[in-house]
């Protein structure tokens, strides 16, 4: 049996049973719902930094989710191993995480790998990738029962075919089944290019590059999310975002909310004022309803 081992556990999350579980509950607890959360989501963005960084706005996606009828999550990866090459499939077996073991939905995988050549099996894709990882004992948490079908998928245009496919099989006869997209933003400053200037300018850059992208995803635009992502570099999972679009409005969304924003800079600078990094890293929760 595949077993997917946890390579980020006493790094992005805590590795202890206990320690991670607290740590998942205080995310969970501190993330308020908006009162008018719409009864019927189909999925939604989370951010895949250190949960210290993004747990936070990470679990406030997840709690919304949760509160529909939820049996399985087909979780939409960033790649940044240069693994992936098309829509690559985790098809069997589980996921360990310091919580424990979480199955993979295998009936899904069967009929998502018969819907085209666009997705594939190969768990390998996935051995060393964090994206997808690092939700799942925030998943754990939120629903034991969780069932899971991770998709790894390349910033590429043809990440909207594989939302689309993955989207068609979920709507045909899988209910109780949600999609979910794994993307950090602009990724600006400290050890990365610096074009929109240092400091509160360049988190001022920041946000304004994260909002063409939000714009995009706001406006269920798909199509236009990948090379939006090439030319401003301000998404790291442009074929999540893309895939996850796609998927949901097959399944019937018309709309997408965006629940919080921020950056890595106003985390950190908000836990020690006077810490000289001045990284900006952009973290977003949106659903699709």
């Amino acid at each position: 049996m595949n077993i997917r081992q946890p390579v980020r556990a006493g790094t992005f999350y805590e590795s202890s049973p206990q320690s991670c579980r607290h740590h998942a509950e205080k995310l969970i607890d501190a993330s308020q719902l908006p009162g008018d959360l719409p009864p019927v989501l189909y999925g939604g963005l989370v951010p895949h930094a250190g949960w210290v960084y993004s747990g936070k706005v990470a679990a406030l996606t997840l709690k919304a989710l949760a509160t529909c009828p939820l049996e399985t999550v087909v979780l939409f990866g960033a790649d940044h191993t240069g693994a992936v090459r098309t829509g690559e499939v985790y098809d069997s077996g589980t996921w360990r995480t310091p919580l424990g073991d979480v199955p993979i939905d295998e009936q899904l995988t069967s009929a998502i790998l018969e819907s085209g050549e666009i997705l594939r099996a190969n768990p390998q894709a996935h051995a060393m990738e964090h994206s997808l990882e690092v939700q799942i004992p925030l998943l754990q948490v939120l629903a034991p029962q969780i069932k899971i079908v991770p998709v790894a998928v390349p910033p590429i245009q043809q990440a909207v075919d594989i939302g689309r496919a993955v989207g068609k099989v979920l709507a045909d006869g899988f209910e109780g089944v949600c999609v979910l997209g794994s993307t950090d933003l602009t990724h600006h400053a400290g050890h990365f290019p610096a074009p929109g200037g240092r400091g509160l300018e360049g988190v001022q850059w920041t946000k304004n590059n994260d909002r063409r992208m939000l714009d995009l995803i706001e406006q269920l635009q798909a199509d236009k999310v990948i090379s939006e992502a090439a030319a401003r570099g301000n998404a790291c999972g442009a074929g999540a975002i893309a895939a996850t679009i796609a998927a949901c409005k097959v399944m019937g969304a018309t709309e997408a909310l965006t629940l919080a924003y921020t950056n890595s800079y106003e985390v950190v600078h908000e836990m020690y004022p006077n810490d000289p990094d001045d990284t900006t890293v952009g973290y977003a929760s949106v659903v699709f309803t």
